[in-house]
């Protein structure tokens, strides 16, 4: 499996995830310049701006780890554009992380919701 079919399964398991915990998916693979938005998930007024991080080796350090704050920064200003867009819900955003480690026989998931990335309503 390549690194791009390894992405398209891991934003699978993350949607899959968040519709059995009750969110929409309400887009996939957003693109705002060179930043790209991995999925949009709505649960009540809260549209979440999901990055998923899969790993099968922690050898680099732990899929979120590999969210610097730089790249949180880089998302909230991508989501204020493609909501002034019109590309996005209305409601209150966040940034949320999946991380799934795929380590030997087990794999294991993270849900890191409100990661410092947009927030307020619009």
């Amino acid at each position: 499996m390549n690194t791009r079919d390894r992405g398209r399964w891991g934003e699978e398991i993350a949607a899959g995830y968040l519709r059995l915990w009750g969110y929409r998916i309400a887009g996939r693979n957003l693109r705002c310049g060179a930043l790209e938005v991995d999925l949009v998930a709505v649960r009540g007024e809260t549209v979440a701006l999901v990055e998923v991080r899969l790993r099968s080796s922690v050898r680099h350090g732990r899929p979120e780890e590999t969210v610097r704050r730089c790249k949180r920064q880089r998302l909230a200003a991508a989501a204020e554009r493609l909501a002034a867009a019109g590309r996005l819900p209305p409601g209150r955003l966040r940034f949320d992380l999946i991380a799934i480690e795929c380590l030997e026989a087990r794999m294991e998931l993270r849900h890191l919701a409100g990661l410092g990335g947009p927030s307020g309503s619009r």
